[in-house]
């Protein structure tokens, strides 16, 4: 659904008060759900789209949910073709009246829309002499229809029918007066040979028309003589009926008339039939079938996995199965790896900490405002004679906005070869936001007990019949948080990167002996690595970020995201495109990843939109070539952005639904040595070209930093 379809359906869901919820879909005509109070609309072909048809069309639906009762109008099943095409005329003006009324910003699109019906042929009017070849019903219907802006000249009697389709106030007043206007129409026809020509049908209910009767043919026959030939033909086949049909009480008129004997003059709307036609017409027959769709609930108790019982699971997993004295000397090596890493990364998380508070101070003084206090500043007052600024001036700095930050870590197959750059991309974060003392809350997302995807019991997801099925295995493991002490911070970070560095290298699955001492052992199978479910953990931020903004009070809130893009495809129940409901108004949500309509970014552009976000995303990666299926780059600046992935170590991509996307060189490590330490040259020319390329490599290293803290400061 485009943008300009989707701002109308939000129209029509401004017009029904009554809860109403408007749908396009691939259908031929409007049909209204009493029990969901859902309305249905057909999707019109691109080239037959006019606002204002769509929207009197979409007010007239509108009105016939709200004021047309669906019980009554379900016993007009058992009344005559006639009579019903009368009551859809009358009440169609009726309840056209009633929600201009209501809404009066609409009667432009039904004085507009209307007119481009008209041009458009849609009641099949060229040609005709609307006074004198239609009857009162079909008159009463493109008088009301045209807002009373096409002229007629009524007789007496028919002025007073005509009033009182304005007269009536409610659905048993219309089957009154369609009694009546059907009685005179009856009488009309029966006096007008003409008219009855025009509303002849023949016995499989094909309207035989004057046109059809006072055509030219090529064959030597005339009409008259082709007619009797036909009805002749029809006599047989229609022989066995006779009986029967002469125990109904007839509906027709003129059995013997200008027809001919075997046709029926069945009094309907004409133009209402042809307007109806017309419509089915612009629909678009090659529209794929819709799924509306609702986000499913989240129990957040039963979704995420605290850090605490994420730290208590590995200790007793370590206990029960690495309790040798090798398997305890190994994960020892691997604390002491973290712990080193750790401590070399304190240079970057101080480079991010000065950028963040000059970006942020910066900022803030650009925003400050500077005015008169009214005090006489004695310092000007020699300048009273030839200037008018002699008072003191106060410069106001807006107050600073709490900053916060959820990160999202994917814990997928997917990630293993760059899990352990990430993981300490991660960690430089963490230290980061522990340094600059903000709300901040990390969740790894798996779902490594797929056999249950399906099965809602212990789920952290309630799902209806209406909702997306979302993967019930599901679960967001909370690593780090704020509120975590210094023990439980260096424990989840230390279980964390050694997890990372096991499934980086697969420490014993390799038997690599060269490598013995550096293998690390296994973690829990609770916590292997699963597939992608991070469309499943963006439904889940709607409710955990809507919970952090509460509770923190944060102003500006980042989400980070280190991923690898795609997730895995979400079912529902029926097998049409997605569209999913959010904020009151269905959003397409496709499944293929990297058009920007995919349910991802569609979420990703929700969730920004409702809480204010800053959306990064990052995806590390060893070589440029791995990014082919990621990165979209014309053919001809493929080789610059290659030079720019080697140069920079990153590229930014802004095409993505993320406020910046960034392909990270995994190997990128901040330098902070100007000068090789394990240097002992005195040459002044080494020296020279040491401290260039040393200084190019310390302002290179960092522009990734820069690019990321000009977004969240």
């Amino acid at each position: 659904m485009n943008k300009n379809t989707m701002n109308k359906s939000q129209l029509a869901k401004l017009l029904a008060t009554e809860n109403i919820e408007v749908q396009e879909n691939a259908v031929q005509t409007a049909s209204f759900d009493v029990v969901n109070r859902v309305l249905t609309i057909p999707i019109f072909k691109e080239e037959h789209k006019s606002k204002h048809v769509y929207d009197m069309l979409v007010g007239h639906e509108v009105s016939h949910a709200l004021h047309t009762p669906s019980d009554s109008w379900k016993e007009m099943a058992k009344r005559t073709k006639e009579f019903k095409s009368f009551v859809n005329v009358i009440e169609d003006a009726r309840i056209d009246k009633l929600i201009q009324k209501k809404y009066p910003g609409l009667t432009d699109d039904y004085l507009q829309g209307f007119d481009k019906m008209l041009k458009d042929d849609f009641f099949k009017t060229k040609g005709k002499n609307l006074q004198n070849d239609y009857a009162l019903i079909d008159k009463i219907n493109l008088y009301y229809k045209s807002s009373k802006r096409l002229d007629f000249n009524f007789t007496p009697k028919e002025k007073i029918l005509v009033n009182a389709v304005d007269k009536c106030k409610t659905f048993d007043d219309v089957l009154k007066l369609s009694e009546e206007i059907l009685g005179y129409c009856k009488d009309e026809l029966k006096k007008n040979q003409q008219l009855q020509k025009v509303y002849t049908q023949d016995p499989n209910g094909e309207k035989v028309g004057d046109s059809d009767l006072d055509s030219e043919s090529s064959s030597s026959k005339s009409t008259d003589e082709k007619l009797d030939e036909w009805l002749e033909k029809k006599s047989e086949s229609d022989g066995d009926n006779d009986d029967t049909d002469n125990k109904k009480e007839s509906n027709t008129i003129g059995a013997n008339g200008a027809g001919g004997e075997g046709t029926a003059t069945e009094l309907r709307s004409l133009t209402n039939d042809d307007m109806d036609s017309a419509v089915k017409g612009i629909t678009d027959d090659q529209a794929r079938q819709r799924d509306y769709c609702e986000l499913p609930k989240v129990n957040l108790k039963k979704l995420i996995i605290p850090y605490q019982k994420f730290i208590r699971d590995i200790m007793v997993y370590d206990k029960q199965h690495h309790n040798t004295e090798y398997d305890k000397q190994q994960i020892n090596k691997a604390k002491v790896r973290t712990q080193k890493f750790m401590k070399e990364s304190s240079n970057v998380v101080n480079y991010l900490v000065k950028e963040f508070e000059m970006k942020k101070n910066a900022k803030l003084y650009a925003r400050a405002s500077q005015d008169k206090t009214g005090i006489i500043d004695p310092l000007k007052l020699h300048s009273y004679k030839f200037a008018e600024d002699i008072f003191k001036k106060i410069t106001t700095v807006p107050n600073q906005k709490n900053h916060g930050m959820i990160l999202l870590l994917d814990w997928s197959g997917s990630m293993q070869k760059h899990l352990l750059p990430t993981v300490e991309q991660l960690l430089n974060l963490t230290l980061f936001c522990k340094k600059i003392n903000i709300p901040f809350s990390v969740y790894a997302f798996m779902n490594n007990h797929r056999e249950t995807k399906d099965d809602y019991t212990d789920s952290g997801f309630s799902v209806t019949n209406k909702s997306l099925q979302p993967d019930g295995s599901t679960r967001l493991v909370q690593v780090f948080s704020h509120k975590q002490s210094k023990v439980d911070y260096m424990r989840s970070a230390t279980i964390l990167h050694r997890a990372a560095m096991y499934f980086n290298d697969y420490g014993y699955r390799r038997h690599d002996h060269m490598l013995e001492d550096e293998s690390v052992p296994s973690i829990s199978g609770d916590y292997y690595l699963s597939s992608t479910p991070l469309n499943e953990s963006l439904i889940a931020l709607d409710t955990i970020i809507a919970k952090f903004k509460k509770d923190y009070n944060t102003d500006k809130l980042s989400l980070v995201t280190l991923t690898d893009g795609a997730s895995n495809s979400m079912n529902h129940k029926g097998h049409g495109e997605i569209y999913v409901k959010l904020n009151n108004r269905y959003v397409q949500a496709g499944s293929y990843w990297g058009d920007n309509k995919d349910l991802t970014s569609v979420m990703l552009k929700y969730l920004k939109k409702k809480y204010d976000l800053q959306t990064i995303g990052f995806y590390l990666v060893s070589k440029y070539r791995e990014l082919q299926y990621m990165l979209r780059v014309p053919y001809n600046k493929e080789m610059l952005a290659r030079k720019m992935f080697t140069k920079d170590k990153f590229i930014a991509d802004y095409s993505k639904a993320y406020d910046v996307y960034f392909y990270v060189k995994s190997d990128t490590r901040v330098a902070n040595q100007v000068f090789n330490s394990n240097s002992d040259s005195t040459n002044k020319r080494t020296l020279k070209k040491m401290f260039m390329s040393g200084m190019k490599n310390r302002i290179n290293s960092r522009v990734l930093l820069q690019n990321f803290i000009k977004r969240i400061a």
